[in-house]
C-alpha cells in the first residue's frame, strides 16, 4: 500500500504520514515548500498546490490511499473548502484510490446528552456545521471510496485547543479552559487518531463505497483535563483560568478569526462526544493511548 498525505503541514496530515512511515508504508506528500517537510525515509516529496491539477495528479500518482488532510482557516472555509475538496474528489475518482477525511462535530446534534452515533441527527445550528454536512455529502455522493472518521478536539500537534489552553502554562502561566469544567468534553489524541486511519485503510476492502466511524477518543471533564495538565506540568497546583472569552468580545467585530471561535463556543457548554461502538466493531482493537499519558505526551517538549 502507498498513501498520498495531502495537507502533510497540518495537524492531522503531519500524525497520518508519521504512522504510515512507522509503519514501513510508502507516503507521497504534495507540498508547495519542501523545506516544510523533512526528508524521511519512504517520503516523497511532491512540489505542487492542490489547486494544480497537474500537480495533485503527480501527488496521487501509484498511492491505493488517498488522505485529504487539507484545511483553511476559518473565515475561508466557505467557499474555499468546498472548492478544495470538489478538486480532490475529482482527481481521487480517476485513480481508483480510497479517499480518507477527517470529521469533526461541528455538523452534529442538537441532542448532545448521550454520546453520538453515526446515526445521529445533523441540525446543527453553526454556518461551519452546516458546511461540514455539506463537504461530507460531496463525498458520500463521490463515485470514490470514501471514508470519514469524525473526533473530537485533536490534541498531540498543531495548534488547536489543547495548544490555545495549555501554551502559556507550558511556559509557568495559568491553564485555562474553555467552559464549565464539569461538562464533559470529547478529546482525540492525534497519534491515536493516525494509527486508526492506517487500521482503516489496510482494511478498505472490507469496507462499502462510502464509510462514516466515531472515533470515541478520551471522554472527559474539566476537573479531569485539569489535573491531567497539572501532572503532565508537574504544577500541581497551577492557577486555572477560564478562556478569555469576555476580553476577546471585544474585538469579534474586527477580527474575522475571532468571530469564528466564537460561533463555535457552543460545543463548551453541552456534552459533547462521539459513540465509538461501530469502529470497536469493525477494528476490534482501537488505538487508546491512557489519557494522563497522552497528555503528558503532547505537553512535553515536541509536542508528539
Amino acid at each position: 500500500m502507498q498513501v498520498t498525505v495531502l495537507g502533510i503541514t497540518g495537524a492531522v496530515g503531519a500524525a497520518v504520514a508519521e504512522a504510515c512511515l512507522a509503519r514501513g508504508i510508502p507516503v507521497r506528500a504534495l507540498v508547495r515548500d519542501p523545506k516544510k517537510v523533512q526528508p524521511r525515509e519512504g517520503l516523497v516529496r511532491v512540489t505542487g498546490d492542490v489547486r494544480d491539477p497537474a500537480a495533485l495528479a503527480s501527488a496521487l500518482e501509484g498511492s491505493e490511499v488517498v488522505l485529504h488532510g487539507v484545511n483553511l482557516p476559518y473565515p475561508d472555509w466557505d467557499p474555499g473548502m468546498l472548492d478544495l475538496t470538489r478538486d480532490i474528489l475529482a482527481a481521487v475518482e480517476k485513480t481508483g484510490a480510497t479517499l480518507l477525511f477527517p470529521g469533526n462535530v461541528y455538523g452534529l446534534g442538537p441532542d448532545y446528552e448521550a454520546p453520538l452515533a453515526e446515526g445521529c441527527r445533523h441540525e446543527p445550528i453553526t454556518r461551519k456545521g452546516a458546511l461540514r454536512n455539506r463537504l461530507e455529502a460531496m463525498l458520500a455522493a463521490s463515485s470514490a471510496r470514501t471514508v470519514i472518521l469524525r473526533a473530537g478536539d485533536f490534541y498531540g500537534g498543531g495548534e488547536a485547543w489543547m495548544w490555545h489552553l495549555t501554551h502559556r502554562a507550558v511556559d509557568g502561566g495559568a491553564i485555562q479552559y474553555g467552559g464549565d469544567l464539569g461538562i464533559l468534553h470529547g478529546w482525540a489524541y492525534l497519534p491515536d487518531l493516525a494509527e486508526t486511519f492506517v487500521r482503516l485503510a489496510l482494511r478498505r476492502a472490507e469496507l462499502g463505497a462510502h464509510e462514516v466511524f466515531h472515533f470515541e477518543g478520551h471522554v472527559v471533564d474539566g476537573h479531569t483535563w485539569v489535573a491531567a495538565v497539572r501532572d503532565a506540568l508537574g504544577a500541581p497546583d497551577r492557577r486555572v483560568t477560564g478562556f478569555p472569552w469576555f476580553w476577546l468580545n471585544f474585538v469579534r467585530p474586527f477580527v474575522p478569526m475571532v468571530r469564528e471561535l466564537f460561533e463555535m463556543r457552543y460545543l463548551w457548554d453541552q456534552p459533547v462526544r462521539l459513540d465509538g461502538s461501530r469502529l470497536r466493531a469493525f477494528l476490534g482493537d482501537v488505538p487508546h493511548t491512557p489519557f494522563a499519558e497522552a497528555v503528558a505526551r503532547a505537553l512535553a517538549p515536541g509536542g508528539a
